[in-house]
């Protein structure tokens, strides 16, 4: 990676499945909130007293919760840069300095679950992932800010569409000096 070229930029989207069954569980709970309302306006109410107020709230704080979920965790970028990786992912970011990564390696396709609870020594601290992308990479980062090995080691998963692409960008990013001649 030269210094004129050492930007890479991935938009990780969650498969549209996901997408399609969290929009209709989204229409579900929205259709049965404001069907019922409008029911309730025109003729005789179908839910009414206290228990209207609780399915109103209840169905209304799914659908904002839904809602919510669809535009915060079905997207992730990374960006690789000559500073280091920066994630975002929804309302969260995070950005690991170009001398605190160790290593990386492209990780085992595996699903979200299988790779929390089937860890065989290596713990992983974090995990950056989308809702049905099981590819990604494994990314050893040091406490310490100049990647010095005395420094604790702690390992985050990222999802990635293109584990390899990435994992080559932090290698060569890792390869390349701290401070260019002069």
């Amino acid at each position: 990676m030269s210094l004129n070229n050492d930007n890479y930029y991935e938009q990780v989207r969650a498969s549209g499945r996901v997408f399609s069954f969290l929009g209709l569980l989204l229409g579900v709970t929205g259709g049965a909130v404001t069907g019922l309302a409008v029911k309730g306006l025109i003729g005789d109410p179908i839910v009414t007293g206290g228990s209207a107020v609780v399915f109103y709230v209840a169905f209304s704080a799914s659908s904002l919760i839904t809602f919510f979920v669809m535009l915060n965790y079905l997207m992730m970028s990374l960006q690789v840069s000559k500073d280091g990786l920066n994630i975002k992912f929804g309302m969260k970011t995070a950005s690991i300095e170009r001398g605190q990564i160790v290593a990386v390696r492209v990780a085992e396709t595996r699903s979200r679950m299988s790779r929390v609870m089937g860890q065989e020594g290596r713990k992983i601290s974090q995990l950056w992932t989308v809702l049905g992308v099981g590819s990604g990479i494994e990314i050893d980062i040091s406490s310490s800010k100049d990647g010095a090995s005395s420094g604790k080691t702690r390992t985050w998963f990222v999802s990635s569409r293109e584990p390899a692409k990435l994992c080559e960008k932090l290698e060569l990013l890792i390869a390349t000096p701290l401070d260019p001649p002069q």
